[in-house]
């Protein structure tokens, strides 16, 4: 249990000062017999009062200040803000290859600034390429068929290419694409130009053909491509029957080259697979006379941060304890890249040494070239001398020569909540880049969350005081898991000895639920996705505290979409949809992994305190449902409540690239569409341990009595 902390600001500035004033009035001056406010006496009673209710205030703050103080003595300082990141597609001013022979490639430097369109009074928001980005025309080299030892790509000239072999296509039959690895496609956009026989009659759906496209990762992994869908980038091969047609496909940056019956290239592979009755069937196989493959673009990551570089800190006056102040603050964490300099010579020659960054100076010696920066106030400091019991002075850490300059050879500052900005407003180069014509995130940035506040400090060192700086409990693990970085959002501890456990013994399990909160409440289910750097730095992280003989394993939690169906009957004093979008956000937000970031509209009492979002393993009733629904403001009545529910798999759920403007614009029912749901026709939805909820696409419907 916390230790109370006492209230010492209990006066109220009416009931304890002021009225008790005019009370003692009577008895110290009998003669004083008006009491209305505009008596000259009762200002200054107000007045007084006032000033004393100052001083209360300032008194009862002081507590806070010794509870700062205390943190600072452990060693407690706020978290450095997270970046936002967000991927940038470029789109070039013609598409490569110019021509047949051309080798004209277009690079996108690391470090290029990209603003958010200014809206209103809102300020722009600045991203920076994380690394460069080279697009270079597709180099296709081979088609091949069910027969693969035969390239038919040099002998389109001369006969006819039968996608899916002679006769009559069977189901599951393939033709391939192969790419030159010395031009790289991955996260490229590449358009398809098909020239075929043209056909008629051949069973199939030509605005929705029997094909599915596939790109290979590597290894013998294949990962599923849809063609784009958005204006002027359609498919109008007719599923290869139209005599020419366009195909566009946005490839992911996972693209690998990999082998396939031993041949080593950038592979993309056509299928022939009916998933939908109203597809067709082909009764003949389309006939390829000719293809090209041309880059439209690619795409890129970039941060919501600037770059500042080889920024001159001062110079040293040989003292110990200096201190030296960054430009610009908060500073987000250093990068293996980004380090403190101090000037030095060297063969008779003053060059710059990189200095180690450290948490403290307890373990640094005279000799140590360590240093600490408090992202907070982007402030660096070098390491002082201390006192000891017998009355000797020990330095702590290297002091910095007098004379030498000091310097940081690079950082980044920015962050935030600001900058997880919705699709498509990421499209103002700083700079121009040659063959690009313009630039826009098809989808939105997620992970910013703004520096850790002083609340959230305490409560933190709460939590690692209670640890220990050891993980023993499941409770340990969670809390330093937490500590381990501000992109993470919640954290849950499976181990072996809980119920229904089927870990083995030594092994503990930790679900990690990422910062992306905007983005889930936004529909996008695939930012669930839980990141390999994500996973590697919290395993990092615990190594340091976790028991030798613990095993550890980092994965996202499972995941239940929860699509409700409820009839409502709204009160006549407000608007209909006013009510049902009310609703629809209420319930969007109450069946959540994580807590809406900016206002809440779930009714007051509905979550307990300190609500971080769907609890791990709890079921959902339906009886629940009815009273939050009821609660809502503008609900009349609740006549019924329904309950579908389907798997939710992070990796699978976004749309690919080319359809995230559609997706992004209010189409977040299209994977409910796709993936068939399941009616719960009991009164509960039993939920496993490791498991927790997330809104799909609800649906009210209004009903009038």
């Amino acid at each position: 249990m916390a230790l109370p902390v006492p209230n010492l600001d209990d006066l109220q500035f009416q009931r304890d000062l002021v009225d008790e004033a005019r009370l003692r009035i009577i008895r110290y001056c009998p003669e004083w017999t008006e009491y209305n406010l505009s008596d000259p006496g009762i200002t200054l009673i107000e007045l007084f009062a006032w000033m004393t209710e100052l001083m209360v205030y300032r008194l009862n703050k002081v507590p806070d200040k010794n509870y700062v103080k205390f943190l600072d003595m452990i060693g407690v300082e706020l978290m450095p803000a997270a970046s936002a990141e967000a991927e940038l597609t470029f789109r070039l001013s013609a598409p490569f290859p110019l021509s047949a022979e051309d080798s004209t490639q277009a690079v996108v430097p690391g470090g290029l600034e990209v603003a958010t369109n200014a809206m209103g009074e809102a300020p722009e928001v600045i991203f920076t390429t994380v690394e460069p980005l080279l697009i270079s025309g597709p180099l296709l080299s081979q088609l091949r068929g069910e027969d693969f030892h035969k390239n038919y790509l040099p002998r389109l000239d001369v006969e006819l290419f039968y996608a899916f072999g002679a006769g009559r296509p069977q189901m599951g039959a393939t033709f391939y694409l192969g790419f030159e690895e010395s031009n790289n496609i991955a996260g490229h956009i590449l358009r398809l130009q098909f020239e075929c026989e043209r056909t008629e009659a051949v069973g199939i759906r030509r605005e929705d053909p029997p094909l599915v496209w596939e790109c290979s990762l590597g290894d013998g992994v294949w990962a599923e491509v849809l063609p784009s869908n958005l204006e002027g980038e359609k498919d109008t091969t007719g599923g290869l029957n139209n005599e020419s047609g366009e195909i566009t496909f946005y490839l992911p940056r996972t693209v690998r080259p990999d082998q396939v019956y031993g041949r080593r290239a950038y592979w993309l592979r056509c299928r022939f697979e009916q998933r939908r009755p109203e597809q067709g069937r082909y009764t003949e196989s389309p006939r390829i006379r000719a293809v090209e493959a041309f880059a439209m673009g690619a795409t890129t990551t970039a941060i919501n941060a600037v770059y500042n570089y080889f920024e001159e800190l001062g110079t040293s006056n040989g003292d110990p304890s200096q201190s030296y102040q960054i430009a610009y603050f908060p500073v987000l964490d250093l990068a293996a890249d980004e380090r403190v300099e101090v000037e030095e010579l060297r063969d008779g020659e003053l060059v710059y040494v990189p200095w180690q960054r450290v948490k403290d100076f307890s373990k640094s010696d005279r000799f140590d070239r360590h240093y600490l920066l408090e992202t907070a106030t982007g402030q660096v400091h070098f390491g002082p001398s201390v006192r000891q019991p017998d009355g000797s002075v020990q330095q702590y850490g290297r002091v910095p020569e007098v004379g030498r300059r000091i310097r940081i050879t690079k950082y980044r500052f920015g962050g935030g909540i600001a900058g997880n900005v919705a699709a498509g407003r990421i499209s103002i180069m700083r700079s121009a880049v040659p063959y690009i014509d313009r630039v826009t995130n098809m989808r939105r940035a997620v992970g910013g969350r703004d520096q850790e506040t002083l609340d959230e400090a305490k409560e933190r060192a709460r939590r690692e005081m209670r640890a220990q700086y050891r993980a023993v409990t499941a409770e340990d693990f969670e809390n330093l898991a937490l500590s381990s970085g501000r992109e993470i959002a919640r954290v849950k501890c499976l181990a072996p000895t809980m119920t229904d456990s089927t870990l083995p013994p030594g092994m503990v399990e930790l679900l990690v639920v990422p910062a992306v909160a905007d983005a889930v409440l936004a529909g996008d289910l695939s930012r669930l996705q839980l990141s390999d750097r994500v996973i590697t730095r919290v395993q990092q992280y615990l190594d340091e505290y976790r028991l030798l003989t613990t095993m550890l394993r980092v994965r996202e939690p499972k995941y239940v979409g929860v699509k409700v169906r409820a009839e409502i009957v709204a009160n006549d004093s407000v608007r209909p949809e006013v009510v049902v979008g009310r609703v629809a956000e209420v319930l969007r937000q109450y069946l959540s992994p994580l807590v809406a970031t900016g206002e809440s509209l779930v009714p007051e009492g509905v979550v307990e305190p300190g609500w971080q979002g769907w609890p791990f393993g709890r079921s959902l009733y339906v009886a629940e449902l009815f009273s939050v629904i009821q609660q809502v403001r503008g609900v009349k009545h609740v006549l019924d409540v329904q309950i579908r529910q389907r798997p939710v798999l992070p990796n699978k759920e976004a749309p690919p690239l080319g359809q995230l403007e559609e997706f992004a614009n209010g189409a977040a029912g299209l994977r409910d569409q796709e993936s068939p749901l399941n009616l719960v026709t009991g009164k509960v939805l039993l939920v496993p341990p490791d498991t927790l909820l997330c809104s799909l696409a609800h649906e009210v419907e209004l009903v009038e009595l």
